[in-house]
Order: C-alpha cells, then structure tokens, then sequence
C-alpha cells in the first residue's frame, strides 16, 4: 500500500493488476489507477484557460473546450443541437425519439443509457456495492459515497459567492434557492 491508501499491485489469476483500495476496482495500468483515484479525491488538476472550470481528465477538458471554440462536430438533424462527441449526441437524440432501449427485468421500467439500468436494479438487489474505506458504510450509488467520504475528509467543494461552502451541489443549491442568490 502506498501514502494514498491505494494497493498498487495485486495478483489475481497470475496477471499484475493495479487495483483501487477504496473501491477495489482493478485497472490495467498504473496511469489509469492514478486517473481513476481522482474520483474518489476529487482531484481536477486539467483547468480551461477560458472559463476555470477544472477537470479530472484531460479528455474531458479537452470536450469541454470544444463548446468554447464552438467546435462541435456532432450535430442533431432534428433540433440543430450541436453536440461535442458521439456518445453525447446518441443521448441527445433518445430525447426525440423517446427511445430507452435498457428494461429493467425486474419491473419493466426502461431506461436511456446502460449505466442508469445497472444502477436502478440495486433496488431490486440491494446490491451496495460502494463502501466508505473509514467507516465501512455502503452505498448503492458511487456519487453517494463520494459525497458520504467528504463528511470524513472535511472537503467542500461547492463554493457560494457569500463564502459558505457544502460537501455536495443538492447543499449549494438549496442554498442559493432559499437565500435568493
């Protein structure tokens, strides 16, 4: 284990995997652990020169950047939206067609995208699959433990111009409603 609490190496099935300790997730590079260990720290060091907004992966950045330059390659025939990547646009044009082709075998209820499937079937399960690595509490969703981990580290991320700050964007939010800003 390194500073980071992070098991670098581990062994499994005779293959050297990087795994993360938090949420025993296994990668196939130490770069790619380094890159996935700033979900759990909140880390964004890649920052858009234009606006400040900060990212966790320069790919991100990069697409980000697009919507400054107005370089975007992906438009919507039906709207003209215009959109930065593929995968945004195929989301985007479900809006038009209503199409959730991911049904949940459980109660039928169907969705857009793959991912919000597998996170609605943890109902079903109670699959908590997400574990805080201080207080052993388990979560369903990954961004709940995110949040969750923020009462252990004291980090606030979501900033109001009045100076307060909040452990998750539900707590600025309400915030800004309630105190007309």
């Amino acid at each position: 284990t390194d500073d980071d609490g992070v098991l670098e190496e581990r062994r499994r099935g005779g293959r050297r995997t990087h795994v993360c300790e938090v949420c025993d997730k296994d990668f196939a590079s130490a770069s790619a652990l380094t890159i996935h260990k700033r979900i759990h720290t909140g880390e964004k060091p890649f920052k858009c020169r234009v606006c400040d907004k900060a990212f966790n992966t320069k790919g991100h950045l990069t697409e980000h950047s697009r919507t400054h330059m107005l370089v975007t390659p992906y438009m919507c025939g039906t709207c003209n939206k215009a959109c930065t990547s593929a995968r945004n646009l195929t989301l985007h044009l479900r809006t038009h067609t209503g199409e959730k082709p991911f049904k949940c075998p459980e109660c039928d209820k169907t969705f857009t995208q793959q991912s919000a499937l597998t996170q609605h079937m943890r109902i079903h399960t109670g699959e908590k699959p997400y574990q805080c690595h201080v207080c052993a509490k388990a979560f369903a969703h990954f961004g709940a433990l995110v949040t969750h981990v923020r009462v252990h580290t004291g980090i606030q991320p979501f900033k109001c111009d009045c100076g307060k700050a909040y452990k998750a964007r539900s707590g600025l939010s309400y915030h800004k409603r309630s105190n007309n800003h």
